[in-house]
């Protein structure tokens, strides 16, 4: 039988568990650890009913144990209620969208805590309003934020796959075993190298892009405790991404100048990669992206180059800017044997990611219709001549001078 939520709850499903998960240790992991909720704190949990029912009885028993207030609990769209939502999961009627928007912002006022759980990404529809609850979140200053992640790979449908359950290994070693003292030597070794100097991303496919590090970094190596995020405005700041890993800073705006040759991967397409036309046409067919002076100037295809250029004046916004750079840096979130599927889309140590457009969430001005994902596994960064990854193997912290 083919179990759809691979970690149900037997007892009110009715359903066998495809195997086990370490849930209580993550749990544990994450209101302890990373969240280091408080007794008397007000938490809001977001959570699909149909997936994910033992991390969610896990999360809501450690909260109670950490005598914390479960303020609120939000149910993630239903088949039957997606198919009254946009595309995007928000509400069709602009005046109602407001309302609603508004009414989340005052009960997230009430709150400390935001634990967003994961999502399932292969459904046909948004199980959530991610740009609805990332306005809340950037507005509701004292509110912190966990989102648990748990991606499988989209090509494989069943949970129970061997190489889902693979993965499913892989994302819990790198929350439950990873060294985050380590992690946070890393990323701040590595904010001092880069801060306010040249970078270059290379790869074999003719990617010679360089730019200049901005002088603020989100560094998610496992602290969201209430004395961290007090110093943070934007909602990336005050949001950790479970399994941590991500190293991100908004570049220089008129620094970005090369090519960038966009990374024909073989894993497809997700609504996790971005908005925006469909890129996944024209990179099988070699998508290239020329920058001067931190824009874009000119878009080019080895296919059809007309429904490109369309496609590309249809996008509204700074859609021809570099938004934000991203370097995986978690040494546990490693390549699934038989899967070309990036554990947590790319968290893991040696991959590199660039957002093109819109840049809201973290904290940058930039504004699009226009927001994807271009990520590589096996590029080469640099920072003046020294080697943060070379070829997709990330250079050991021990190695890395300030």
């Amino acid at each position: 039988m083919t179990v759809f939520d691979p970690f149900p709850l037997p007892e009110h499903q009715g359903l066998t568990p495809t195997h086990t998960i370490r849930w209580e240790a993550i749990a544990e992991t994450v209101v302890r650890r990373i969240l280091a909720i408080q007794p008397g704190e007000r938490v809001i949990i977001s959570a699909d009913p149909y997936y994910g029912g033992a991390a969610l009885e896990a999360m809501r028993c450690e909260i109670q144990r950490a005598r914390a207030i479960e303020l609120a609990s939000i149910l993630h769209w239903s088949p039957a209620v997606g198919g009254m939502r946009l595309a995007s999961g928000r509400h069709p009627d602009s005046e109602m969208d407001k309302a609603e928007t508004q009414a989340m912002k005052q009960l997230f006022s009430c709150a400390d805590v935001f634990l967003l759980l994961m999502n399932d990404r292969r459904r046909a529809y948004r199980t959530v309003s991610t740009s609805q609850s990332d306005e809340v979140v950037n507005d509701c200053k004292g509110v912190r934020s966990a989102h648990l992640h748990w991606f499988q790979d989209p090509r494989y449908p069943d949970p129970a796959h061997p190489v889902n359950l693979l993965h499913d290994r892989v994302n819990e070693k790198a929350i439950i075993e990873l060294d985050y003292s380590w992690m946070r030597r890393m990323m701040e070794r590595m904010a001092e190298m880069v801060r306010g100097r040249e970078l270059r991303l290379t790869d074999e496919a003719g990617t010679d892009l360089r730019f200049r590090a901005g002088l603020h970094f989100h560094t998610n190596y496992g602290d969201a405790s209430r004395e961290r995020m007090a110093r943070f405005s934007s909602g990336r700041d005050r949001e950790e991404e479970v399994p941590v890993g991500s190293f991100r800073f908004i570049p220089d705006p008129q620094s970005a100048h090369g090519r960038v040759v966009f990374p024909n991967r073989t894993d497809g397409e997700a609504m996790a990669l971005g908005r925006g036309f469909d890129v996944q046409p024209f990179a099988k067919a070699g998508l290239a992206f020329e920058f001067r002076n931190g824009r874009v100037v000119s878009v080019q295809t080895e296919g059809d180059q007309r429904a490109l250029d369309q496609a590309w004046a249809g996008e509204s916004g700074d859609k021809d800017v570099l938004g934000e750079i991203i370097v995986g840096c978690n040494p546990l979130l490693t390549p699934v044997p038989g899967s070309s599927f990036l554990p947590h889309y790319g968290f893991g140590a040696g991959v590199t990611r660039l957002i093109l457009g819109d840049n809201l969430l973290s904290g940058g001005h930039f504004r699009s219709s226009f927001h994807r994902w271009l990520t590589w596994s096996n590029a080469t960064l640099e920072v003046e001549g020294q080697l943060l990854i070379e070829r997709g193997r990330q250079i050991p912290l021990e190695s890395l001078r300030p």
